[in-house]
């Protein structure tokens, strides 16, 4: 007989953006490997970008997919939030909802899923985060229609935290309520070996076989008909994908970029940069003050799918991250198409490690503005001479979806069968 699995996830496709597409890639391998799948998720009222490609291929795999309907007609807006939403509104709206803004689909999810429950045959959640709220919705729902559940951790929460905001006061409220729901939760999945630990070592009460790792992966399907080219192209051409602003290195990096090219005329007619995905107006408008804008290519949003199109075309594709165990999706994408890593991170975080074990990472831990020069320049002598790292023959094939939907199948298995 076949099982029904609950997927419980406030972002969805057709929404774009790596934020969405890690759980839209495990709600269809979960389908195409022998399980029933029903997505819960929300309506936004304001979609950064609209993806009609994964959610086609959704559908085409079976998943059943029900959003609660927005208050208003949804809108589609790639510009980023402005400074006030973002230093005032959003910190206010931490402290006027808990866990996050995101309860207040609390009610409409409940009633949905109670529709769900009455049309299917409903095994077991999967609840993802971000956001939080997703876990208490699930908590909710679980104990209301008595079947277990899982909890996804992308991002560290309270506790967890702590690795990279050690000084950060969690409220207790907020360890309070992680406490109950690991205690609640039937398994607990974790994109890093770091973000396991840490958490293992926060809640003593968890077994090492409670909390298990799956990384975002790749999708083999978004590399059919991808052509990785070895010839030698006269541009050196550095591409980050996805969103881009003005919250991580990437300003420093830009900043160290424009001070490159004002002494270098080499450098400034054989590097590009290309940002394909949504940027930050604020990011925009420093390339324009930096006098850059010759050297930045900015296409915009690339369909999921076409989007391993425009990476086959670049030399070196850079990711960067403050977080010590966050690891961001696209890098596993990146690894899919076998091409030399810039990565910007801690030392010693999990990005830094997995970029290490990839054999092709290109590692700076210094973001001090004469370290990105020397690290920029460092990126083209390499280029020029062509001694860019190559991956570890086989590394990327151990990061394809395919490879952990078995042990996600198994976990779901199991938590049917102790409930």
């Amino acid at each position: 007989m076949q099982k029904t699995v609950l997927i419980v996830s406030y972002s969805f496709p057709p929404m774009g953006l790596s934020g969405v597409v890690r759980t839209s890639k495990m709600a269809k391998a979960l389908a195409k490997s022998g399980w029933n799948v029903v997505v819960l998720s929300a309506t936004p009222k304001v979609y950064l970008t609209y993806d009609e490609t994964l959610l086609q291929e959704l559908i085409d795999a079976g998943v059943h997919i029900y959003s609660t309907p927005s208050k208003t007609p949804p809108k589609q807006d790639s510009s980023s939030p402005g400074w006030f939403e973002r230093t005032i509104m959003k910190p206010f709206l931490g402290q006027v909802y808990f866990p996050d803004s995101a309860i207040r689909w609390k009610r409409m999810a409940i009633a949905a899923a109670d529709g769900i429950m009455n049309d299917y045959d409903v095994s077991v959640i999967l609840s993802v985060s971000p956001p939080l709220s997703n876990f208490v919705i699930t908590d909710i729902i679980a104990e209301r229609h008595q079947v277990p559940f899982i909890l996804d951790y992308q991002d560290g929460w309270t506790k967890g935290m702590t690795v990279d905001h050690p000084q950060k006061q969690r409220s207790s409220a907020h360890m309070k309520l992680e406490h109950h729901l690991l205690n609640r939760a039937a398994r607990i999945i974790v994109p890093s070996r770091i973000a396991k630990e840490q958490m293992i070592k926060d809640y003593r009460f968890l077994e090492h076989e409670d909390v298990m790792i799956i990384p975002a992966g790749f999708d083999r399907d978004d590399m059919v008909g991808v052509h990785l080219s070895n010839v030698h192209p006269s541009t050196m051409t550095i591409m980050h994908t996805g969103k881009a602003d003005m919250t991580g290195h990437l300003p420093a990096f830009l900043q160290g970029f424009a001070n490159v090219l004002k002494t270098s005329p080499d450098i400034q007619r054989e590097v590009m940069i290309s940002f394909p995905g949504i940027v930050d107006e604020s990011l925009t408008s420093l390339i324009d003050k930096l006098g850059i804008r010759e050297n930045v290519h900015q296409p915009g949003y690339i369909a999921h799918r076409d989007l391993f199109h425009a990476m086959s075309k670049a030399d070196i594709l850079l990711t960067e991250s403050k977080s010590m165990y966050q690891i961001p999706r696209k890098i596993y994408e990146y690894i899919a198409m076998r091409k030399p890593l810039a990565i910007i991170a801690p030392e010693q975080s999990a990005l830094a490690s997995l970029a290490k074990e990839s054999g092709a990472g290109l590692l700076l831990h210094d973001v001090h503005a004469s370290s990105m020069e020397t690290y920029i320049r460092s990126l083209h002598s390499s280029w020029k001479l062509r001694k860019l790292p190559n991956q570890v023959p086989g590394f990327s094939e151990t990061f394809a979806m395919d490879n952990f939907v078995e042990d996600l199948s198994i976990a779901l298995t199991k938590a049917i069968r102790i409930s």
